[in-house]
């Protein structure tokens, strides 16, 4: 069982109002070792894992190409920061023994939940001062006495939540944190689709930003344990592989799936961020990772580029075959 932080409700209550009827498969892909910590948000079990071996870290080395808000626990905990390049195959653009130091530590994004085979050698590179960003990874295993944090929201309907790995060390127990106030998008997505409900997508995107660490919140525990892990993952891949069937051709990325992968996206690398627009005007929705490097005028040009041209096609398991085909149809018309 995890180590969790939050009862499982009201022991005393029985009867009352009707409410959600949610299916129990307890059946989380690799998030059962003891030593899991359920968290409210990925940032926070970022900061759980940095709480948890502040003695020995000095300084963090990021990567440009990843979401500002893993500064945030930083500069909480006044930890200073600097940065590294990565390469067009979304690894270090040099071997970590050219720039970490002594009470360095590397955070290594799982870029798109497919760079397994690189997490495994930073593992060995980095000799344990490593912390694996598994936000885009929710289903990459646990690597032995290395800390990683995941961000379930990334992959699952649910309006919060991270979990932590902190490789044998922990923290007295948090309270739980509440999420029912910001979790009505959810519902309205489902009655709604996305592009009506995406103001409320918003304002609890906004919220997370401003949240404290606290214990994942009952509701979202919940959410999580009614999902069918083992289907979504399965759906996942098989809609990456009629992608990259059909469009590695044109994507200027070379994009692989390992065995042990289970994509968040098909990343598509253009030379046309056009491409972007064409796709939201046909109603598919693809964001830009990560739009605040645009305009970080401490980002290099390459980071920059990337986060313009690298678009996350949705490949998530409430998608069908025949959806991703309708994808391929419109890049391929629009390289035409």
């Amino acid at each position: 069982m995890m180590t969790n932080n939050c009862s499982s409700g009201e022991a005393n209550e029985i009867g009352g109002f009707l409410g959600l009827e949610l299916p129990v498969y307890d059946n989380f892909p690799q998030h059962t070792e003891a030593s899991c910590v359920l968290l409210n948000s990925g940032r926070s079990a970022f900061e759980y894992i940095l709480r948890c071996w502040r003695d020995e870290i000095q300084r963090i080395w990021l990567p440009y190409y990843t979401c500002l808000t893993v500064r945030q626990p930083l500069e909480r905990l006044a930890i200073p920061y600097c940065f590294y390049h990565i390469n067009e195959d979304l690894e270090p653009e040099q071997h970590v023994d050219e720039f970490l130091q002594d009470g360095d530590w590397l955070v290594y994004t799982n870029y798109f939940g497919i760079k397994e085979a690189c997490v495994d050698r930073l593992c060995e590179q980095c000799q344990g001062r490593l912390i694996i960003d598994q936000a885009l990874a929710f289903y990459s295993s646990i690597r032995d006495g290395i800390p990683a944090f995941y961000s379930p929201r990334k992959f699952s309907g649910v309006p919060d939540g991270g979990i932590a790995v902190p490789a044998g060390r922990s923290l007295p127990d948090l309270s739980p944190g509440i999420s029912f106030p910001w979790a009505s998008f959810l519902l309205a997505q489902a009655e709604m689709g996305v592009e009506k409900s995406s103001f409320l997508c918003e304002r609890n995107e906004d919220r997370l930003s401003g949240i404290p660490m606290q214990g994942m919140s009952l509701l979202t525990e919940k959410l999580m344990r009614g999902i069918d892990y083992e289907s979504a993952a399965q759906q996942r891949r098989n809609n990456f592989l009629v992608l990259k069937e059909h469009l590695d051709p044109l994507n200027r990325m070379i994009v692989d799936l390992e065995e042990a992968s289970v994509p968040f996206c098909y990343p598509f690398w253009t030379g046309n961020p056009e491409l972007r627009n064409a796709l939201i005007d046909q109603k598919i929705w693809v964001p830009i990772f990560w739009p605040q490097l645009l305009e970080d005028e401490h980002v290099s040009y390459w980071d920059r580029w990337a986060a313009m041209n690298i678009i996350p096609l949705p490949i998530d398991q409430f998608c069908n075959q025949e959806q991703m085909l309708r994808i391929v149809s419109v890049i391929q018309d629009f390289f035409r």
